[in-house]
């Protein structure tokens, strides 16, 4: 087999959830011709080549050709590419990631302060679960960003994405239009889209589990909330907060990403509670061990983090709600991960 790798990295120190921690890694380089039959190193890698077409982005080294995704060239232009490539394309899009070192963290409902105050049978029984590491978006994909991946894809918008939309809670309530920026979270993508975006954007979407440490894990604590467990309306866009002057946006509106900065989950992720649900990639089913075990998979996947139309109870790190994959959830969003 033919196996091409030349290290590029260096090693860094890196702040996460659990402390400081060092973390080496090169960025390797690929020839293009063998992305399909070099076993992979996982993270980001380098390929080169010349520009074969501009639309869609095509790149040969002469004996193999890809197609890449979050960049412009001209013809004939050589490039050499740092990126994520997934079997099917090579993707350059970049967002600000939060690293999360390999370790254990108790999942679920810890039954303390307003955890137990909620007693949902899904969140129980709570469990230690290991992960390796990853990364995970620091804020919730954008519609700039979701712009990106429409115009380079040709996937058709999101039923969310008007500008100046009549917002729907499923009950007939149609009388709420809000204006959405770029830098707002997209609303309205079903499951599938959400993934689809992802794999575009060389990552996945995260794991249930994934999602919660990021949440809530200190170390050696889970929180209740992204911010500590004690409930306040003014820490992130909900239902609550529609006072404008103290920061809040009203109800019935997403909010831009990041607005509410001064109450981020401890490793650092904006908007883990609030502004919109988060598709996860995990089917709706019960933890191991459940007293009351359920088990819908191929029928719902989990959403997680509540929304700007959510109560108290939501915004609970340990809190799952489910949807349909195929529903293009008006209050749904989601994040990246790799």
């Amino acid at each position: 087999m033919n196996r091409t790798f030349i290290a590029l990295g260096i090693c860094i120190l890196m702040m996460a959830a659990m402390g400081p921690a060092t973390q080496c890694w090169a960025i390797y380089g690929v020839r293009i011709s063998d992305l399909h039959n070099t076993p992979l190193p996982t993270g980001k890698i380098r390929v080169w080549g010349k520009v074969t077409s501009e639309s869609p982005l095509k790149v040969t080294d002469g004996r193999g050709e890809i197609t890449v995704t979050g960049r412009t060239a001209t013809l004939n232009d050589y490039l050499v590419l740092d990126g994520w490539w997934n079997g099917q394309f090579f993707s350059v899009f970049e967002s600000e990631m939060i690293y999360i070192p390999a370790g254990s963290f108790l999942m679920g409902n810890s039954n303390v302060g307003n955890d137990a105050v909620y007693h949902y049978s899904s969140e129980f029984p709570q469990h230690s679960v290991y992960l390796s590491g990853y990364s995970i978006g620091k804020y919730e994909v954008t519609r700039g960003e979701y712009r990106a991946f429409m115009t380079a894809t040709g996937r058709a918008q999101p039923y969310g994405w008007a500008a100046a939309q009549d917002w729907c809670d499923g009950c007939g309530h149609c009388s709420y239009a809000f204006t959405q920026t770029d830098n707002h979270p997209v609303v309205g993508v079903t499951w599938y889209d959400a993934e689809a975006f992802c794999a575009w954007a060389g990552g996945h979407l995260p794991t249930e589990a994934e999602w919660e440490r990021a949440a809530r894990w200190t170390g050696s604590y889970p929180n209740v909330y992204p911010w500590g467990d004690t409930w306040g309306d003014e820490k992130c866009n909900n239902l609550y907060d529609t006072n404008p002057a103290g920061g809040g946006y009203g109800k019935y509106q997403t909010s831009p990403v990041g607005s509410y900065s001064s109450y981020p989950s401890p490793s650092g992720c904006q908007d883990m509670a609030g502004n919109v649900w988060e598709w996860v990639q995990d089917w709706f089913k019960s933890y191991p061990g459940s007293s009351s075990p359920f088990d819908y998979t191929n029928s719902y996947r989990v959403l997680r983090g509540g929304s700007w139309y959510s109560y108290d109870y939501s915004f609970r790190c340990a809190y799952r709600f489910y949807g349909n994959p195929n529903y293009c959830w008006l209050i749904g969003g989601f994040r990246l991960a790799r």
